[in-house]
């Protein structure tokens, strides 16, 4: 079954709109250490979302026209949870865009570096799609479970932290527990676009077999 459009393949797709994910990070990073000029950040990031939107839309173009199967199933939800990271990038920027916080909180910027990690680790993996080894994908898998195991715990800690000792007004924590909120989000997301990458491998060779 081929998955061909416009001239880029599903492979090339992916790894196009997992580029665009690294670049936001960046953004969103320099954005961080630069509150004081945040529009020029947040409108980059802007734009790298509408360009994620445009691939994904070719990449459900070209899913409509392959017959429908477990397989196209699965790749659509595949693309759906890279969507995902992509739009929780930018839903921090939009958030920061309305609070407008003076200095990031070191867990918002440890929890990007976590996010950002994923990413660049399911680049790597999609660089063997569509016949990723089972093996790799299962490391794959495994690991970027601990890093969303490890963005849970700086959420975690985090929100502890705040509330016994309250380095914070309540008006910022509150800004500051949605924003990391949506960056732990991110790494959900990163590892459940594992797990159906694994399982669209787990399917392909149950077909091959």
């Amino acid at each position: 079954m081929n998955f061909d459009h416009a001239d880029l393949s599903l492979k090339e797709i992916f790894q196009d709109h997992l580029s665009c994910c690294v670049e936001c990070g960046q953004a969103l990073e320099r954005l961080f250490a630069e509150l004081d000029t945040a529009e020029t950040h947040i409108g980059l990031i802007r734009q790298l979302e509408e360009k994620g939107d445009a691939l994904m839309r070719k990449a459900y173009d070209a899913l409509e026209t392959a017959p429908y199967s477990e397989l196209v199933l699965l790749i659509q939800q595949f693309a759906g949870h890279l969507d995902d990271i992509l739009d929780g990038l930018n839903d921090t920027a939009r958030v920061i865009d309305i609070f407008t916080p003076r200095r990031a909180e070191t867990a918002a910027l440890d929890l990007l570096a976590i996010s950002q990690g994923m990413v660049r680790r399911l680049s790597a993996e999609m660089d063997h799609y569509p016949e990723n080894p089972p093996a790799g994908i299962k490391r794959c898998r495994e690991e970027l479970k601990v890093s969303e195991t490890d963005a849970d715990l700086v959420y975690h800690e985090w929100r502890k932290s705040q509330r016994r000792y309250s380095t914070l007004s309540l008006l910022s924590e509150s800004d500051w527990t949605e924003i990391l909120g949506i960056l732990e989000k991110t790494t959900d997301s990163c590892y459940h676009a594992a797990l159906v990458l694994e399982r669209i491998t787990k399917y392909r060779l149950r077909q091959a077999s």
